[in-house]
């Protein structure tokens, strides 16, 4: 029963229509006197309805009946002799019930009692002292209530009625009112969030006291053991309009924050991308239009993006930050939304992590919405991404499209000058106001211009920088593009005849605006290549041939690209250019970094050689468990928060596979199958649009050949934590075969870390060699070659990191995520 009781409040018998209410009984208290059938059915309606009940009893020693027993267990109700009752105690009910055989009870002193109190009373059978009369009702899903009174007259009757019209509702009624009572519900508990914040940032702004950080901090600390968030950029800051020192999320954040109603972030609770944005949003910060902001942290997974159909449905303004494995995920609803001329914007963070957890530049991800349709703008430096962001906002207010701002890697913070609230709401209304209906390229131009004349920071789609006679020109964008820049000087100054184009806007693509950008003297295009996946970035290697062969088809311009992936600083950049021209190399960045350092004074020298050594010798969160360690967190799980599963901390299930059969003819190259599984005895769920993520294994054969080589052994217990999980305790073997992925691809941050563990000189530097852009040659053969984890720890023999080292240097085994082509409504338990 829901928490509402169907009632009809009527005056007096003569008046026999009636007002239709519900009373809400949740948490609150019934009286229910007499005994029999007509008092149980009395204190079962309130029970249902949510209300603990006193049943007082005419009986010399009461008892709550066996129907009831449950809510006895629970508390709910208690039966009391009728005779210990007292006039005043009517006050503390918030209903009263007078059942038939009330016999040695006073009913006309309880009405009475009842009156005065204010207090509803029902008599059974004497529609005159009641002040309500229970009627038929049906209770559904999702609050649904349906009830029929003809006031006392003809029970029967409304019995009949009630069941010809609950006969003739929509099938679909029900779930769709649980879909709006679970809408309501989140909206009200964003709204309670929302409120108290605000309350306790005003009481502690008015009592002036020092609780107002602690105010703050404390509702957001996280708890022990749980991944830190840093505190977020100072937002009052950013919306005055001052200067303020941000990274170039934080600076891309406050952009989509002002700008947007609802703000999507896709991206995992331990990266730092987009919690400037939820932190806000938890403190009830309004954006620049002066409304309240909701931030809501969403899954990375497969189907990625369909939350944002609903949001931008509604009407409201939406903007999305997005990891950039997440834009592979949300391509197919770019695509659409791109042809149904939607105003979002994505502000995509173009990086990657590799296995020792250093952060890169890496657009591979990121340039997978170059097919969706969708605007493509693209920023370095924190300043820049302030101001792209904002364009970005005019552009798809103006042309009703979606955008996607790509976010270089944070390097670090920088001061910027941003826009106050007023400036930004001022500056998008009169983009969208001015240009609306022009063509995008078009308005996209005018967004950079109009941007010029506000904030006199000048921007264009395509922007040259460099020697006027230029033979060699560099193309590049994001973070690349700005370190090229910064590396023209050096390289101007021993006459190179060179320059650089920066990309901000890469859709949609304009080959004239590229063309007319080159200096004529233009002989060579370099496209400065910042991706894992080289295939990507070809794609615009062969468009720029494209565009220079149709513009300067008599110029003969060689197009090409150069692999700057890896590279976190101006000066790897300059040595990839510098290889490029074909001059002379001043030295490898890691030989730059020794020249500097052999500058510092000889105490901080000896304060950075202290702490290289703590470091190296530092060991991860990780140990070895003996089997006496794992019977105690068996026998007592509760004490040490122990969970035996096949992945802990993950919603898991066993099924069963019930039909699998290949759907392609042998004949065919692509093996795609149909499978079915039978999730009957578990409680697994699933919707439309949800996907099932499937964990790969390594070959058993393979781990123990490679655990006999490397001299480790298979059953010994390790308990360990990766990336901020909580730790998991497993045989060397299983870590092997179900946790890292050591038959997978290492990136460069391993071939670094295997470097440090290296006893033997010649090892170390071959590795360190690798890293560099001397030897991109063999490290691009080898990653060709697919030389794994595995093969590299066996080929260097001195390198030889502990087991629970290798537990943080090898990336996890990630699971591919299929989509469900079935219907739980149509197949159960399947």
């Amino acid at each position: 029963m829901a928490s509402t009781t169907a009632a009809t409040l009527a005056s007096t018998a003569e008046q026999p229509s009636s007002l239709i209410v519900g009373l809400r009984l949740s948490n609150k208290k019934a009286a229910v006197f007499g005994q029999g059938s007509s008092a149980l059915t009395r204190a079962t309606f309130a029970l249902d309805a949510g209300a603990s009940v006193v049943l007082y009893s005419s009986e010399s020693t009461p008892a709550v009946p066996k129907a009831l027993g449950k809510w006895a267990e629970a508390g709910r109700i208690t039966a009391v002799a009728a005779s210990k009752y007292q006039s005043n105690d009517i006050s503390a009910f918030s209903v009263v019930f007078v059942a038939d055989g009330s016999a040695g009870i006073n009913v006309a002193e309880i009405v009475q009692a009842a009156h005065t109190a204010g207090v509803p009373v029902n008599v059974a059978g004497n529609v005159a002292l009641s002040d309500f009369t229970l009627m038929p009702t049906y209770h559904g899903q999702g609050g649904l209530q349906v009830a029929v009174t003809t006031n006392g007259v003809a029970p029967r009757v409304a019995q009949r009625l009630l069941k010809e019209i609950v006969g003739k509702l929509p099938s679909d009624l029900e779930s769709q009112l649980s879909d709006v009572a679970r809408l309501n519900a989140a909206a009200a508990a964003v709204e309670r969030e929302r409120q108290t914040a605000v309350a306790k940032l005003e009481s502690a702004v008015d009592s002036a006291s020092p609780g107002l950080s602690t105010a703050v901090t404390a509702a957001h600390t996280p708890a022990p053991g749980s991944v830190i968030e840093e505190e977020p950029a100072d937002l009052g800051a950013l919306r005055s309009g001052a200067a303020a020192v941000v990274d170039v999320q934080a600076a891309a954040a406050y952009a989509a924050h002002a700008l947007s109603d609802l703000c999507f972030v896709y991206a995992a609770p331990e990266q730092a991308l987009g919690a400037a944005a939820l932190a806000w949003s938890r403190r009830a910060e309004k954006n620049a239009f002066g409304e309240w902001v909701s931030a809501l942290r969403m899954q990375t997974r497969a189907g990625a993006g369909h939350a944002l159909w609903g949001a931008l449905a509604s009407g409201a303004r939406v903007a999305a930050i997005a990891s950039a494995e997440s834009l592979p995920h949300m391509a197919p609803v770019l695509t659409e939304l791109v042809d149904r001329r939607q105003p979002l914007v994505v502000h995509a963070s173009a990086e990657s992590m590799d296995a020792s957890g250093e952060n890169h530049t890496d657009q591979a991800d990121a340039l997978a919405a170059l097919q969706t349709g969708a605007v493509l703008l693209a920023s370095a430096s924190p300043q820049e991404a302030h101001d792209v962001a904002v364009i970005a906002h005019a552009v798809a207010a103006a042309a009703a499209v979606p955008v996607v701002h790509i976010v270089s890697a944070a390097t670090g913070s920088e001061q910027i000058r941003t826009a106050s609230h007023k400036q930004l709401a001022d500056f998008v209304a009169s983009v969208a106001k001015t240009h609306s209906g022009q063509a995008v390229a078009e308005t996209i131009d005018a967004a950079f211009t109009q941007f010029r004349g506000v904030f006199g920071r000048t921007y264009s789609r395509f922007e040259y920088s460099g020697s006027a006679d230029a033979e060699t020109v560099f193309v590049a964008l994001g973070q690349p593009a700005a370190d090229a820049v910064e590396s023209l000087p050096a390289l101007l100054r021993e006459k190179a005849s060179v320059g650089v184009l920066s990309v901000r806007g890469l859709r949609p693509w304009g080959p004239e605006q590229l063309v007319a950008a080159l200096p004529t003297s233009a002989r060579r295009v370099v496209l400065l290549r910042c991706a894992r996946d080289a295939a990507t970035a070809d794609a615009l290697v062969a468009e720029i041939a494209l565009a220079t062969l149709v513009g300067r088809p008599a110029a003969g311009i060689c197009v090409s690209s150069a692999d700057v992936f890896g590279i976190a600083s101006a000066s790897g950049i300059a040595e990839t250019m510098r290889g490029a021209l074909g001059l002379e190399s001043t030295g490898s960045t890691e030989e730059l970094a020794e020249e500097q350092s052999s500058e510092e004074p000889a105490d901080a020298a000896a304060t950075a050689a202290a702490s290289d050594s703590d470091a190296a010798s530092a060991e991860p969160t990780a140990t070895v468990s003996t089997a006496l360690d794992i019977a105690k967190k068996l026998a007592f799980p509760e004490a040490f928060g122990a969970e035996l599963a096949a992945r802990p901390g993950e919603r898991t299930f066993a099924v069963r596979v019930s039909t699998k059969y290949r759907m392609t003819p042998e004949t065919y190259d692509r093996n795609i199958f149909h499978i079915e599984f039978d999730t009957r005895g578990t409680d697994l769920t699933y919707e439309i649009g949800d996907a099932l993520g499937v964990y790969g294994c390594n070959d058993s054969a393979q781990v123990a050949e490679f655990c006999q080589q490397y001299g480790l052994d298979p059953e010994q217990l390790v308990t360990a934590a990766r990336d901020g999980e909580q730790h998991h305790t497993r045989t060397v073997r299983a870590w092997l075969t179900h946790a890292l992925d050591l038959f997978g691809r290492p990136s460069k941050g391993f071939y670094t870390a295997l470097a440090d563990c290296a006893t033997d000189q010649a090892e170390a530097e071959k590795l360190r060699w690798l890293t560099t852009s001397e030897g991109a040659v063999e490290f691009r053969d080898r990653v060709a070659d697919t030389v794994t984890y595995a093969d590299l720890l066996l080929e260097f023999g001195s390198a030889r990191p502990s087991f629970l080292r290798l537990v943080d240097l090898i990336a996890p085994i990630k699971p591919r995520h299929y989509s469900i082509a079935s219907s739980a409504k149509m197949h159960p338990g399947s």
